[in-house]
């Protein structure tokens, strides 16, 4: 609609009217020159009538009215009146009134033109504007959709981070579930030698004379034993607990080492034999210590499972460290068990792909994940001649602070 009006205003008045507006002009300036006995000398009325010709009209109509206005002063106010022929005494006052009238025709033209552009470049900044408007707008409700995309985004990744969590908590608490057996063995073990101590420090010291020696032997023992069932108890509080991601510096062996002492119980039950070749002088890790043992320990303890259906044949269980490549540490979990078909080394991180009759199939899926959330890798691979491989990369600190 708008566009529309702008385009009408441009256009102005139709050819006819404006043509006929000279006409109207040049007889109206007639009626007024006789109306008020005006000589030809004085000629306001027609250079008006060429004014407003030109201006309303323009060149083409600017120039119909100067015409019609020479011929309307010859034929009534300059001797001989009543015809069109020219006395020559007055042929330099008519040349004088069609050069002022050409000139007022040219001038007012230009001046109309100028106002007409003016008029044109109004309506087009008019148009601009409206559109730079409904472009503004639309580009307002584009940021706020954006914005609120962006936000649902975040509270998605919030809760899916949080959901994760929570996962990865209840994976580690039915990983500790299975080594209830396990952890009871590994902590009925110091306490019971802590009583058996403290009774015989009781003898030694009930003795005439008391042999302090062996007493204080017997309580040093003591205070071992119960510093065991202390770091037993600080490591499976650790896994139980949930606590959000706390990245630090740590040593891959002694996590690892803190894992196999935790599994011990397990692996004898199941008489498997355990190797560890961990290379010292391994670069320092940023990752949390508690995840990262999380791994581990779903490591060992499916090849513990998949040790304990082997019937013939040694059970053998090695964990070896080394230096990844480019840089960091690589950490290799290998047993001797039945292993892994192809199909199921394609699908064995998949979540809820599991082999167990009774499993969940989301331990190394939840590994994987925590694995590459500290910016290494996971896989797995057919040991030889039996068994299966898996192992994971992280990088060294100095690489993820970079």
């Amino acid at each position: 609609m708008t566009r529309a009006v702008n385009i009408d205003r441009r256009r102005g008045p139709a050819a006819i009217l404006r043509y006929g507006l000279g006409v109207l002009a040049v007889t109206a300036a007639t009626i007024i020159q006789h109306l008020g006995d005006i000589h030809f000398a004085v000629t306001p009325s027609f250079v008006c009538a060429v004014m407003v010709s030109g201006w309303f009209g323009g060149m083409g109509p600017g120039l119909l009215t100067t015409a019609l206005s020479i011929l309307a002063l010859k034929y009534y106010f300059v001797p001989p009146t009543g015809t069109f022929a020219i006395d020559t005494a007055y042929i330099p006052s008519i040349t004088l009134f069609s050069l002022v009238a050409l000139f007022v025709t040219w001038l007012t033209s230009r001046e109309r033109k100028g106002a007409m552009s003016l008029v044109h470049a109004h309506d087009q900044l008019d148009l601009k504007i409206h559109e730079l408007e409904k472009s503004n707008e639309s580009l307002q409700a584009e940021i706020a959709a954006r914005t609120r995309a962006e936000e649902e985004i975040r509270e998605s990744e919030r809760r899916y981070s949080e959901v994760q969590m929570e996962l990865v908590h209840a994976n580690r608490v039915a990983t500790m579930g299975q080594l209830s057996a396990s952890i009871a063995h590994e902590v009925n073990q110091p306490i019971g030698a802590t009583l058996n101590n403290a009774s015989a420090a009781l003898r030694w010291l009930s003795k005439e004379p008391a042999d302090l020696e062996k007493a204080r032997q017997a309580l040093n023992r003591i205070v071992a034993n119960g510093n065991r069932v202390s770091e037993v108890i600080g490591r499976m509080r650790a896994l139980f607990q949930k606590a959000p991601l706390r990245k630090e510096e740590m040593d891959i062996n002694g996590a690892i080492l803190e894992v196999i002492a935790l599994t011990r119980g397990e692996v004898v039950k199941n008489e498997i034999s355990v190797q560890s070749h961990l290379v010292e002088g391994l670069p320092l890790i940023q990752g949390d210590r508690v995840q990262l043992q999380q791994v581990i320990l779903n490591l060992i303890i499916n090849a513990v499972e998949a040790l304990s259906a082997v019937s013939e044949g040694s059970r053998e269980l090695v964990i070896t460290t080394g230096k990844g490549e480019p840089d960091g540490v690589l950490v290799v979990v290998r047993d001797s068990g039945p292993g892994l078909s192809s199909p199921c080394l394609e699908r064995i991180f998949e979540a809820f792909y599991t082999t167990k009759p009774g499993g969940l199939g989301m331990g190394l899926s939840i590994c994987r994940s925590i694995i590459e959330a500290h910016g290494g890798r996971l896989w797995a691979t057919a040991a030889q001649p039996q068994g299966a491989t898996f192992q994971f990369t992280l990088p060294a600190q100095s690489n993820q602070a970079a």
